[in-house]
């Protein structure tokens, strides 16, 4: 190799490194201000996080007018129509809407910065996988870890080292029933999903190295500090879906994915008129289930719909214009909610916002098109963390308002977008 081959691949080898660096900092600036707890550094506002999907965006940009690595460039643009088709389509229905309903422009300019935001973080998360390959998921945790620590060491600082480790203890034993202030303080928010997923990619990935076994600890560890029961049954119910299709011949993936449609419109269907008809909350209360609120939320929030096809929908982020200017009270037996801004029930709140039709769409967009597409372009192989991710997700939409939370998405992109890059279809694309 001559002298000058060997000093440009130094130099391409240390801009790699350089950039590396510049990623995970900037994942560890992204997680943190989405965790929402303000730790041993100041906590900068949420839109923060969005600066940060510009921020990889360009370095993936000056990356390639050095490098112009070509490697995987068919498969992040790929992945990029793929997920930005539910957010592209949502966009197009509420402005259907927001036209006829002849909306106010400050109504419409929430719903389309929520969507752009949205795709900011596709967009970023296709630019990472390009960068990096597989690796952008070790990357990508690496950042998530730093977030969780900067937190953890201020719970540490507030609460003793023996109160945070005893209180951990009590957590995981109780599985969440028993937790202190150092761990109601660990709570982090939008992160704790995103941590979830890691866990399960984790679990799902699994090989006896040292390397592996030790992302694996620490997957653990930091999903289980901000711990959320319904986030354990997703991760169980993605991991055996998971395995269980990896059994069967490809004839009868097919039954699979199609079984799992058709429950899934009938759970969510079901949902939707148990909380229409004022079931949910007496069904809740003779189960013993503790919602948290939530029927009472979902009772004031029922008058909002119809499940009808003549429903409309008003239009995305209504239910957060509408909390956010509305005087109403939601009462709680003696407690007073005053401008409940979420609904925690995606399901309900996409109803609302998308109306019949429009929710279809997102149903459609965000389940079967999914992971179809992830089958057609890069393969049965490819398609499986996908379908995981999926279920994984729609779990959570269930008592959550995670549809736009940053982890959950950015993580969820970044798992299914590195599992496909061993496929056949994928080397092929070059």
């Amino acid at each position: 190799m001559s002298a000058l081959r060997l000093r440009d691949n130094q130099q391409k080898g240390l801009l790699y490194y350089l950039v590396t660096i510049a990623y995970v900092l900037l994942m560890v600036e992204a997680f943190y201000v989405s965790a929402e707890k303000r730790g041993i550094v100041p906590l900068l506002p949420t839109i923060t996080r969005y600066a940060c999907d510009v921020g990889v965006i360009a370095l993936a940009v000056m990356y390639f007018l050095v490098t112009f690595m070509r490697n995987r460039l068919v498969v992040a643009g790929k992945l990029l129509w793929i997920w930005s088709i539910p957010y592209v389509g949502m966009a197009m229905i509420s402005l259907l809407i927001w036209i006829l309903e002849r909306a106010e422009l400050n109504y419409i300019l929430r719903g389309l910065i929520n969507v752009g935001c949205a795709e900011l973080n596709v967009i970023a998360v296709a630019a990472a996988v390009w960068m990096f390959g597989e690796k952008v998921v070790d990357y990508t945790f690496f950042g998530a870890v730093g977030a969780v620590a900067l937190v953890a060491v201020r719970a540490v600082m507030n609460y003793g080292l023996g109160g945070f480790i005893g209180q951990y203890v009590a957590l995981l034993f109780t599985f969440a029933g028993n937790t202190g202030p150092a761990m109601r303080f660990m709570e982090l928010h939008d992160l704790g999903q995103g941590l979830g997923l890691f866990l399960m990619y984790y679990i799902w990935t699994f090989k006896m190295t040292k390397h592996h076994l030790i992302l694996l600890a620490l997957s653990f560890v930091c999903f289980t500090l901000s711990l959320k029961r319904i986030d354990v049954l997703a991760i169980a119910a993605a991991i055996g879906v998971g395995w269980y299709l990896n059994r069967l011949t490809f004839a009868r993936r097919w039954y699979l994915i199609i079984a799992f449609e058709i429950a899934l419109v009938i759970f969510v269907y079901g949902y939707l008129i148990l909380i229409k008809k004022g079931y949910y909350g007496i069904i809740m209360h003779q189960l013993g289930i503790d919602t948290m609120s939530r029927d009472v939320v979902y009772d004031y929030y029922r008058k909002f719909f119809e499940i009808s096809p003549t429903f409309l929908g008003r239009g995305l982020r209504f239910i957060y214009v509408h909390m956010g200017e509305t005087t109403d009270k939601i009462y709680v037996t003696r407690k007073i909610i005053i401008k409940v801004i979420a609904a925690h029930n995606e399901y309900m709140t996409y109803f609302i916002e998308l109306g019949f039709w429009g929710f279809i769409f997102w149903m459609w967009s965000n389940s079967w098109h999914k992971i179809n597409s992830f089958r057609r372009e890069f393969g049965w192989e490819g398609m499986t963390v996908t379908f995981m991710v999926v279920i994984y997700c729609f779990i959570s939409y269930a008592t959550d308002n995670t549809f736009f939370y940053f982890s959950i998405n950015y993580v969820g992109f970044i798992i299914s977008g590195a599992a496909v890059l061993s496929t056949r279809k994928a080397i092929e694309y070059g």
